[in-house]
C-alpha cells in the first residue's frame, strides 16, 4: 500500500474537493482520501510513503480526442512548416527524398495544402518534376488532405478516371480537368493506406507518443484516428498484450463512408472490446459528418460568404442522410458510443438529428454519452438539444483556432460567424456535459496549456480554472464512460493522478501553461517523473 502526503490534493469530487493525503493498494485502487490522520487511521502502516513538498495533486488529465500512433509516427516523417508556397514545399520534399532509397516512399507531413489549389503548375506536375523516382505522400497539417505525385497516386490506385468517392474529393484542375495530386477529405484514405508505415514503425510511434502523454500528465485517452485499415488498432492490441501500456485508452474505430455498410459493421463489431478492467477498450466509432472551414468543406446552414470551392457553397458532407442515420442507429445498438466530427452548424444539427432518431430508450441513449467533437459553430436553436439528448459538447481550444488573427482570416469566408467560434461557455451554461481535449498532434498536447487558453481567450472564455480542470478530468471521464472508475480521486477509483509544480488554482491564468508536470501515475504505477 502506498501513502501520498505533504501536498494539496484537488480531488474533483464535489463531496470532498480538497484533501491532504491519499492511499492506494498494490492493484492501483484508491483506499482512502482525506487528512493525513484520517487516511492513516483507515489504512494503517504504508509499505511506501510518497512525501511531497506542498505540490498540487490532480486526477490524471483525460484527453478524449488524440491521434496517438500518428503523433509518434509523424515525429519520424519529413516535417514541413505550415503556410509555405508550392515551390518551397516541392523543394523541401525533394530534399527529404535525397535521403530515401530509390523506389521507396517519401513521407512528409505538416503542409498547408489548401493553399495549393489553383496553382500553376499543378501540385502534381511540380512534384513529379522534382521527385520522379519515389512514390510521395504529403499529409496536411489539419488531417483533411493529402498530396501525392503520380507514382504515389498510382500505388494508391488513383488515376485520371478515378471518380470522387463517397465523402471525398479527388481534386482536379478547373480548366483542364486533370488531377492536381490533392486528395481532400476521405479521398485521401487510399493514399494513406498505400503509404502506411510498417507494423514495427507504428509500434515505435505508439511508444514515442505514450511517453509524451505521460510527460504531460495525461492518464486516459481516446485515440480517435482509428484507422484500422492502417494497423493502428493492432498496435494498441500488441502493446496491451505485451503489458506495455502506460496510459488508459478508450479508443475509436474510423467509419469509412465508401465501404459497404454491412461489411463495415461486421468489421467494427469484431474489433469491439469494452472490458472495464482492461487498460485498453475499443468501444467508440468515429464518424466524420463534415470537413473543415479552411477548405470550405465544413457544412453550414447558411452559405459561405466566399466559398473556397464554389461547387460546395454550404460545405461538404461525408455521409448521406440515410447513411448517417443508419450507421448511428446500428452502431448504438452494437454498444458503441459515437464521436462525431462536426465543424459547421449544419453538421452539428445533422449529428443531433441522428442521435435523436436512434430507436432506443431516451435515457439509455443519453447515458451512452455520444459526443460532438470540435463543434466550431452551433446554431442557437440547437444549443439546448445537447442537454436534452445527453450529447456531449466536446471542444478544442487550440492556439490558432482561438487567435483573433485566425478569426479575422476566417471572417473573409464566413463573415461575422467567425467570431462565435468554439462556444465552450455557451454549451456549458446550457447544462450540457462539456469537455475539452487537445486534438494532438493536429494541435498542442499540454492540458495545462489548454486550461490556460480556455481562461484567457478573447471570446467564450471559461470563468475559472476549476471549471476547465473538471472538463479535462471528471467530466471527460464521464463522457468516456469511465466516470465510475477514474476522473476523480476518491476511494474505490483507480489511482490515476498527476503531481504539478504549482497550484494552478492560485495562479494568473496566463501562467498556468508554464506549470511543470513532476510525475504521472496510472493504475498506481508511476509512468513519468521529471528529472
Amino acid at each position: 500500500m502506498t501513502l501520498v502526503v505533504g501536498g494539496r490534493i484537488w480531488t474533483a469530487d464535489a463531496k470532498q474537493p480538497w484533501a491532504d493525503a491519499l492511499a492506494y493498494d498494490d492493484e492501483g485502487v484508491i483506499l482512502a482520501v482525506g487528512t493525513e490522520d484520517e487516511v492513516s487511521r483507515q489504512v494503517g502502516e504504508a509499505d511506501e510513503v510518497v512525501e511531497l513538498d506542498g505540490e498540487l495533486v490532480l486526477p490524471g488529465f483525460q484527453d478524449a480526442h488524440v491521434h496517438v500512433p500518428e503523433a509518434g509516427i509523424n515525429e519520424n516523417l519529413c516535417l514541413l512548416p505550415p503556410g509555405r508556397d508550392l515551390a518551397t514545399y516541392v523543394r523541401l520534399v525533394a530534399d527529404c527524398a535525397a535521403d530515401v532509397p530509390e523506389g521507396q516512399w517519401v513521407r512528409a507531413a505538416g503542409a498547408s495544402l489548401f493553399g495549393l489549389r489553383g496553382t500553376t503548375p499543378t501540385p502534381l506536375a511540380a512534384l513529379d518534376a522534382a521527385v520522379p523516382d519515389h512514390p510521395v505522400v504529403v499529409l496536411d497539417d489539419l488531417g483533411h488532405a493529402a498530396w501525392g505525385n503520380t507514382a504515389g497516386l498510382t500505388a494508391a490506385g488513383i488515376t485520371a478516371s478515378t471518380p470522387d468517392p463517397q465523402g471525398g474529393i479527388v481534386a482536379r484542375d478547373r480548366r483542364t480537368g486533370e488531377l492536381t495530386g490533392l486528395l481532400l477529405e476521405d479521398a485521401q484514405q487510399p493514399l494513406r493506406n498505400a503509404s502506411a508505415p510498417s507494423p514495427d514503425e507504428v509500434d515505435a510511434g505508439l511508444r514515442v507518443a505514450m511517453a509524451e502523454l505521460a510527460r504531460n500528465g495525461v492518464t486516459t485517452v481516446s485515440d480517435v484516428g482509428g484507422y484500422w485499415q492502417q494497423g493502428h488498432t493492432e498496435a494498441w492490441l500488441r502493446a496491451a498484450a505485451a503489458d506495455e501500456l502506460t496510459v488508459r485508452a478508450v479508443n475509436a474505430l474510423y467509419v469509412y463512408p465508401s465501404l459497404d455498410l454491412e461489411d463495415q459493421l461486421a468489421e467494427l463489431g469484431s474489433r469491439f472490446r469494452d472490458d472495464p478492467d482492461d487498460l485498453l477498450q475499443i468501444d467508440t466509432a468515429k464518424i466524420y459528418v463534415d470537413g473543415i472551414l479552411d477548405l470550405g468543406t465544413a457544412q453550414l446552414l447558411a452559405p459561405y460568404d466566399d466559398p473556397p470551392d464554389p461547387r460546395f457553397p454550404r460545405g461538404f458532407g461525408y455521409f448521406t442522410e440515410e447513411q448517417l442515420t443508419s450507421y448511428v442507429a446500428r452502431l448504438h445498438a452494437m454498444g458503441f458510443r459515437i464521436s462525431f466530427h462536426v465543424i459547421g452548424d449544419a453538421a452539428v444539427r445533422r449529428a443531433l438529428d441522428a442521435v435523436a432518431a436512434i430507436p432506443a430508450d431516451r435515457a439509455e441513449v443519453a447515458g451512452r454519452h455520444h459526443r460532438l467533437t470540435h463543434t466550431y459553430l452551433v446554431d442557437p436553436a440547437d444549443v439546448p438539444r445537447f442537454a436534452e439528448l445527453g450529447v456531449v459538447a466536446h471542444f478544442q481550444v487550440g492556439e490558432e483556432s482561438t487567435d483573433l488573427a485566425y478569426l479575422d482570416d476566417l471572417s473573409e469566408i464566413i463573415g461575422d460567424r467567425a467570431y462565435d467560434l468554439i462556444p465552450v461557455d455557451t454549451l456549458a451554461d446550457s447544462g450540457a456535459l462539456t469537455i475539452l481535449s487537445s486534438d494532438w498532434d493536429a494541435d498542442l498536447l499540454s492540458p495545462l496549456g489548454i486550461i490556460s487558453r480556455a481562461l484567457t481567450r478573447e471570446t467564450h472564455a471559461l470563468p475559472d480554472a476549476e471549471t476547465a480542470a473538471r472538463m479535462l478530468t471528471i467530466d471527460a471521464a464521464t463522457a468516456l464512460g469511465m466516470g465510475d472508475r477514474t476522473g476523480s480521486l476518491e476511494a474505490g477509483k483507480k489511482a490515476d493522478f498527476v503531481v504539478l509544480s504549482d497550484d494552478i488554482f492560485a495562479l494568473d491564468p496566463a501562467e498556468i501553461a508554464d506549470v511543470e508536470v513532476l510525475s504521472t501515475t496510472v493504475d498506481g504505477v508511476e509512468v513519468f517523473r521529471a528529472d
